[in-house]
């Protein structure tokens, strides 16, 4: 058994794998499943592009208001990478989202 968490970090899929042991590979249905990599490929660009370099005076400045913008979008994209994960598991899984509630309250 294993959970997947969703949770943004720059440049890395919303996807973290984890066993009882710590952060583990993604399983190859997870891995092959063209339609949630596509969908989780939509939410790390969009999340990563919140991320300005050389910006504001900073070297590294988020946009919280251009994330505050999109949120429905990324919300949106979450909720498919929910139902889809829902489709493929085999029960093997859970699915702990720690996404949704933090933008709900931007």
């Amino acid at each position: 058994m294993f959970t997947v968490k969703i949770m943004n970090e720059f440049i890395h899929s919303p996807l973290w794998i984890y066993d009882e042991d710590g952060i583990i590979d993604e399983p190859e249905f997870i891995a092959n499943d063209a339609k949630l990599q596509d969908l989780c490929s939509k939410v790390e660009n969009m999340f990563s592009s919140y991320y300005e370099f050389d910006s504001h005076n900073e070297p590294c400045w988020f946009n919280h208001e251009k994330e505050k913008a999109e949120k429905n979008i990324m919300l949106k994209l979450i909720s498919c990478i929910k139902e889809r994960l829902a489709e493929i598991n085999d029960g093997n899984f859970v699915v702990e989202d720690l996404e949704t509630e933090r933008l709900k309250n931007l």
